[in-house]
């Protein structure tokens, strides 16, 4: 504490990753891209021998000021440092995520957050209010290139592409954390940018400009209720809505040099429909007595109970000279459950 209102909490932290073999890396020509083309020597690495060490420091910094018994200020500032990747291929029929450790050739990423909140208690805490604002930047995150393997691809990064990333938003918070009617309703607005950081790549993803990337979602929208009717008779509303994620799409089709061409808009210049979903449930509990030996209880729920057919992903197909959209639905209907809950 440095007064009796505010305090100050910091931390550091210094990580280290080894990565090891078996492993067969491949180095390329300096000043340019990584391709099969441009490799100039190939090395082998035996089994748990080192390969490549990455280290370095992350900061953690937290500053809380009180003004009064019911509000107060918070601001933290971070740095990340992260030794494995992830990818994402949202155009095929089943969006894959991949998983990719950093390695020579590949560095780690590495984060800034700043945020900022205030918070306020009214109604003698009845009630509890917050908003909060961050700012994020990473470096040396991976996206894919046009056309890129994924999957069982030894040589991953021949076909991604480096970028420098940029996150923010802000978000509002009404809670009612007791009584009968308990519950809380939040809205954030949020964006998360891309934009091609690698001078050696031969793609520049949609001509070096920012672009949202595959989470960039601005509108969330979340509200859970709980109403208590009696000691053992409650019911429970969730609803969620949230902006369509992005999408690159088919626009045109063209033929070049006998065979049929389809070209495609801008890297995620297009999003899917968006996501709405609402969740009902009603629970009945055992009795309370102290001295049983069990405890019990029922609980009847509707998941997606407008029976919304919420895209889990967009693909196209080209048939007949053609390319044709379609729209992949998970649970696209009310699903009721029944579940009993037995305790000792």
């Amino acid at each position: 504490a440095i007064t009796s209102s505010l305090t100050l909490d910091a931390g550091l932290r210094y990580s280290f990753f080894h990565f090891l073999g078996p492993q067969t890396v491949y180095d390329y020509a300096p000043g340019q891209p990584k391709s099969e083309f441009t490799v100039t020597d190939t090395s082998f690495y035996a089994a748990n021998e080192l390969v490549k060490t990455y280290h370095g420091p992350e900061f953690r910094m937290g500053l809380r000021w009180s003004l009064g018994d019911h509000s107060s200020l918070k601001a933290s500032y971070n740095t990340l440092r992260q030794y494995i990747h992830l990818l994402s291929n949202t155009t095929a029929i089943s969006p894959t995520d991949f998983w990719k450790l950093s390695d020579p050739n590949i560095q780690p990423q590495l984060g800034q957050q700043l945020s900022l909140g205030y918070y306020h208690n009214l109604f003698g805490g009845q009630l509890e209010a917050s908003v909060e604002t961050y700012y994020k930047t990473t470096n040396n995150y991976l996206d894919y290139k046009s056309g890129a393997t994924l999957i069982m691809n030894p040589n991953i990064e021949r076909d991604v592409v480096t970028t420098r990333g940029r996150a923010y938003g802000v978000e509002f918070l009404l809670k009612k954390p007791s009584g009968k009617l308990n519950g809380w309703l939040s809205y954030t607005y949020s964006r998360s940018l891309l934009q091609v950081g690698d001078p050696l790549t031969n793609e520049n993803i949609n001509d070096g400009d920012w672009y949202p990337s595959n989470f960039d979602k601005p509108h969330d929208i979340t509200f859970i209720g709980n109403y208590r009717f009696t000691h053992r008779l409650s019911f429970s509303l969730n609803v969620t809505y949230s902006t369509g994620r992005p999408i690159t799409l088919p626009i045109a089709r063209y033929n070049y040099a006998g065979s049929e061409r389809v070209y495609y808009s801008d890297r995620n210049a297009y999003r899917i429909p968006d996501y709405f979903r609402t969740d009902i449930a009603l629970n009945i509990e055992g009795n309370h007595k102290v001295n049983k030996l069990a405890h019990s209880s029922w609980t009847f729920a509707v998941y997606n109970l407008t029976g919304r057919k919420n895209p889990y992903s967009v693909y196209f197909i080209s048939q007949n000279g053609s390319v044709n959209g379609y729209k992949l639905s998970i649970f696209g209907q009310a699903i009721p459950t029944v579940t009993y809950n037995f305790r000792f």
